[in-house]
């Protein structure tokens, strides 16, 4: 979903203990930021030197320290951030991804019609603000034009989830 280009900068927001490092080639120059720090120090044992992991807060992290990016992530991370946070976090990626860059999220996300199993699991995820389409696609509206797409196979258990791609205006 991210479709890395050799030599590209990317940003993982969220990262956790860096586990989509692992799929990105080793020819991209990948940060990782997570606010919690156990997880930042489980991703710097994990990869070492040849990624870089940063323990901040989107709300609070120095974006002049951080470069530019050519595409940017966040895997299963605005569903644990409230719209103030997360306008941080759109905030933070409007400064630091290029005109022209790409974001891409993937979040669980409630649809019309869900069963009653997929919306049990939704209101009990440990993400207490999981979020209509269109309510995701608003929070990203500023970056530019949100592209998503609402996926219910992703996962081997009934779960709903919306990945949207957002290139950046200039």
């Amino acid at each position: 979903m991210v479709c890395p280009v050799r030599g590209e900068r990317i940003l993982d927001l969220g990262c956790g203990t860096g586990a989509s490092a692992n799929f990105l080639p080793n020819d991209v120059i990948y940060v990782g930021i997570d606010a919690s720090e156990p997880y930042i120090e489980t991703a710097r044992a994990k990869y070492g030197n040849r990624r870089t992991f940063i323990s901040a807060d989107v709300c609070t992290v120095d974006a002049s320290n951080l470069g530019i990016f050519d595409r940017a992530f966040a895997f299963g991370v605005l569903h644990h951030l409230s719209d103030s946070v997360a306008t941080s976090a759109v905030a933070l990626i409007r400064r630091v991804v290029k005109p022209g860059g790409v974001f891409v999220t993937i979040d669980p996300c409630y649809v019309p019609g869900q069963s009653a199993v997929v919306r049990f699991l939704l209101v009990n995820d440990r993400g207490k603000y999981v979020r209509t389409q269109a309510d995701y696609e608003q929070l990203l509206s500023s970056l530019g034009v949100v592209r998503s797409r609402i996926f219910h196979d992703l996962l081997r258990i009934p779960y709903t989830q919306i990945v949207m791609n957002v290139t950046l205006d200039s």
